[in-house]
């Protein structure tokens, strides 16, 4: 069991409410886009998010969380102009996509949710003493790297 400082619990806590949102805002896209390829892409960073969150959610238990490697073979990529989870690219940027006007906002949308969550995990695995969490949120950056 871990002791976290108030900083520490502070910025978990930070993130665990980043992560929360993405996962609320990811769940309505899934609903919403008109694109097949984007409903599975969104229920795809629903999952990723929902395991990110879980060890969050561990971390501010003091646990420290396992890391199922496994789970991310096909992780994402992601870029200032898309994500690529498994074999399904999410872009906005390109004129010669037939997503429709309501799918490309989502789709921006996506792309700068996912630039916020990589921002706020790179500067709060900043503020760690705990190298076992500061490695965790690294993990969690490098899937969004």
């Amino acid at each position: 069991m871990v002791n976290l400082t108030s900083k520490e619990k502070f910025l978990l806590e930070g993130e665990k409410y980043q992560q929360q949102l993405a996962i609320d805002k990811y769940n309505d896209y899934a609903l919403q886009a008109q694109d097949n390829t984007l409903k599975k892409l969104f229920s795809n960073l629903v999952r990723i998010e929902e395991k990110h969150l879980g060890m969050i959610d561990d971390m501010l238990q003091g646990k420290i969380p396992e890391v199922n490697k496994k789970y991310y073979e096909n992780n994402s990529i992601i870029s200032n102009d898309y994500i690529n989870v498994g074999n399904i690219t999410l872009t906005s940027m390109d004129d010669n996509n037939s997503y429709e006007d309501g799918d490309k906002i989502i789709c921006f949308d996506a792309l700068t949710t996912e630039e916020l969550l990589h921002s706020t995990s790179s500067a709060s695995s900043l503020e760690f003493e705990n190298t076992d969490f500061e490695n965790i949120l690294k993990y969690i950056i490098d899937e969004k790297s």
